[in-house]
């Protein structure tokens, strides 16, 4: 009995030695070291929650260094993949905050965790999860000014964003109502051009009809005037042979 618990004394007694170093090394901006010393203390004991707690706070100081140097950055696309890297770091961050938060028992501890989510949630873009990791926060210590100032300011950005996306559903739209009109426009303008070229076809036909009743016209009249002449032909010839055979 007394040799189990020397052991378990000396089991939890290095995952702590080993969170200490590693605390050492990220405060000394070895954050690569630091991240494998926290992964070699939860190699030693998975559920130790300063180890897990700390090493959330690392993946948080990388993401937040990475955004500060995106803002230094003039190109384009390269500040947007030190955006994405940072994002990267924060998610790792909610992952390392949420195995704490599980095993959370006191509201002070409910409360560093949930404030720490919240932030990490905030610099990944999950505004709207920031919102309830800072609630909750509150929720176990209502004093908490730090989460009560970040509730504001994550609340601001949602409304940010909701106004955006708003304008860009109205952009849509009116875009929308844009292609509609102009396809309405176009369809009255071949409707239009069709009618004209019906139009002309008929004043077309109706033109040849004319000619043609002229043709027709002037035929019969020629008919008629040679028929007039055949009938005087045949009224004198009548008149001659009359004569002769009178007695």
């Amino acid at each position: 009995m007394i040799f189990m618990t020397f052991s378990l004394v000396g089991h939890c007694q290095k995952e702590k030695l080993i969170t200490k170093e590693a605390n050492e090394l990220m405060a000394e901006g070895d954050y690569e070291s630091a991240e494998k010393t926290y992964s070699r203390a939860l190699e030693v004991n998975p559920d130790f929650k300063p180890a897990q707690f700390n090493l959330g706070n690392l993946y948080q100081k990388r993401a937040r260094d990475i955004i500060s140097k995106a803002a230094q950055t003039e190109d384009q696309q390269e500040q947007q993949k030190l955006l994405q890297s940072s994002q990267k770091y924060s998610k790792q961050a909610v992952s390392s905050y949420e195995n704490v938060a599980r095993d959370a028992k006191n509201k002070e501890e409910i409360n560093k965790t949930q404030y720490n989510l919240g932030n990490a949630h905030l610099l990944s873009g999950d505004v709207k999860k920031s919102i309830e990791s800072y609630k909750e926060a509150l929720r176990n210590n209502p004093n908490d000014e730090d989460a009560r100032y970040n509730l504001a300011y994550a609340q601001h950005l949602q409304q940010q964003q909701q106004q955006q996306q708003q304008q860009q559903q109205q952009q849509q739209d009116q875009q929308q109502q844009n292609q509609d009109q102009q396809e309405q426009d176009q369809e009255q303008q071949q409707q239009e051009q069709e009618q004209q070229q019906q139009e002309q076809q008929q004043q077309q036909d109706q033109k040849l009809s004319k000619e043609e009743a002229q043709k027709m016209l002037e035929a019969l009249m020629k008919q008629e005037k040679d028929l007039q002449e055949q009938l005087k032909k045949k009224k004198r010839k009548a008149q001659r042979v009359k004569i002769e055979k009178d007695w």
